[in-house]
């Protein structure tokens, strides 16, 4: 009796309702998380494989020594003292924005040769000393620097720049006027490393993810209080030293957050008339409706008149092939063609024969 009822309870709380559902494993970390905000690409300002329309990148432009590979571009090769860059020909309308960017930095060196910068700025196409672009920048720098002096270790640092401090001077220290810098090693990565740069709320974050093929982003930076401005461009540039790696860009998009929800108003009668005729589109008068009903009206006798015309057509038609088949007999029995008639081709026959033989044909016809 004792194991008999330790086995009643055990089969009552084995047979009560889970409501995760039926043996559902509690998550390891249930702390609720915020769901990211609603994005939609901007293609106008993103590029990917396949890259060229006409030869040519749509709505970018890449320098001239930019090698131009059906699956990458090579910003800057494995030749000292190299560089190229590409920027956007459109600025950016968007005041919240997360741009996302994949490239490959390889070697066969210990050491990185130089590296790569990510730009958004009020100018733009410019060469320059920075990574292959302009020195005096007007906005927002993230340097992907895969030689750095003092750690020799790929170092991601994120710089501001109010187009007055020159940055490559020898006499400034870069170090002082960034917002902040990660070592995050992405040079000889296995896969190509991916830059996530987000601007919302004026808060910039900056994150890589060098071994997750994007699925695994790590923290490199978050600041807010950041002022960015629209219509500045996008850009990325590059440059190598001695020794030199090969810079890759494989793609760059750009994401608008919170777009607005798309609406579409549906347009009142005759009011792209008005609209074209340079008036303002108020309401229909009565005139306008009388003449709307009658062009209703005509249209219902028109159709009316296309059904009746259609009926009589197939009843014309039916006819012709009845006397066809008409014509068709009375020749098998012997009568002459129409043509032949009217050729005269035919003698005419005896009354009494003709007759007789219609009286025969008759008689048969019975028989049968």
């Amino acid at each position: 009796m004792k194991w008999t009822g330790i086995l009643t309870i055990v089969s009552i709380m084995a047979l009560q309702p889970c409501s995760a559902g039926f043996w559902d494993p509690v998550p390891l970390d249930s702390t609720p998380k915020t769901p990211a905000p609603p994005a939609r690409l901007d293609y106008k300002l993103s590029f990917k494989d396949p890259f060229y329309y006409n030869g040519s990148i749509p709505f970018w432009k890449a320098s001239d020594n930019v090698i131009k590979s059906d699956d990458f571009l090579r910003l800057a090769p494995s030749v000292p003292n190299t560089r190229g860059w590409v920027w956007s020909e459109r600025p950016n309308p968007y005041p919240e924005w997360e741009a996302e960017l994949v490239f490959r930095v390889t070697g066969t060196q210990i050491h990185g040769g130089r590296g790569l910068a990510f730009w958004y700025t009020k100018d733009s196409m410019e060469d320059g000393p920075v990574f292959g672009s302009k020195d005096k920048w007007d906005g927002l720098s993230i340097w992907l620097d895969s030689a750095n002096p003092k750690t020799h270790t790929p170092t991601t640092m994120v710089l501001l720049n109010d187009g007055t401090v020159a940055m490559a001077s020898g006499g400034v220290d870069p170090t002082k006027h960034m917002l902040g810098s990660c070592s995050i090693n992405y040079r000889n990565t296995p896969g190509p490393a991916f830059l996530r740069v987000t601007y919302k709320d004026k808060t910039l974050t900056v994150s890589i993810d060098s071994l997750g093929n994007g699925q695994d982003f790590r923290l490199c930076l978050q600041k807010s209080g950041i002022k960015l401005p629209t219509d500045y461009y996008f850009g990325v540039s590059a440059a190598s030293h001695s020794p030199a790696d090969d810079h890759d860009v494989i793609s760059f998009e750009l994401k608008q957050l919170n777009p607005p929800a798309k609406t579409q108003t549906l347009k009142r009668p005759m009011e792209d008339a008005k609209i074209k005729q340079g008036e303002e589109f108020k309401e229909i008068d009565k005139e306008q409706k009388k003449q709307m009903k009658s062009a209703a009206e005509g249209d219902e006798v028109k159709g009316e008149t296309t059904a009746t015309l259609a009926a009589i057509f197939d009843t014309q038609r039916r006819t012709m092939e009845n006397l066809v088949l008409v014509q068709m007999q009375i020749e098998a029995l012997g009568a002459p063609t129409p043509e032949m008639l009217i050729k005269g081709q035919v003698p005419p026959k005896d009354t009494t024969e003709s007759l007789k033989d219609s009286k025969n044909n008759v008689d048969n016809s019975a028989v049968l």
